[in-house]
């Protein structure tokens, strides 16, 4: 399905450059006709890309925590 590849490399575009997918998603939804993001969540699928990515973003937001900086 070519929309699911676009939502799904989009996102993983986002990832890859830093940006925040989260804030982003709205406009993601927009362009693709949708009246809000949760209609476009339907052509969101996990892939092994994806997962990855929003793991060493996850990954990087602990790090501190694990090494006990919580400031």
């Amino acid at each position: 399905m070519p929309s699911d590849s676009f939502a799904v490399g989009r996102l993983l575009r986002w990832y890859r450059d830093g940006s925040n997918p989260t804030n982003k998603l709205v406009k993601l939804s927009t362009f693709m006709g949708h009246v809000d993001p949760a209609s476009t969540t339907v052509y969101l699928t996990v892939t092994a890309d994806l997962l990855e990515a929003a793991g060493q973003r996850f990954e990087r937001f602990a790090a501190p925590l694990s090494r006990g900086d919580w400031s």
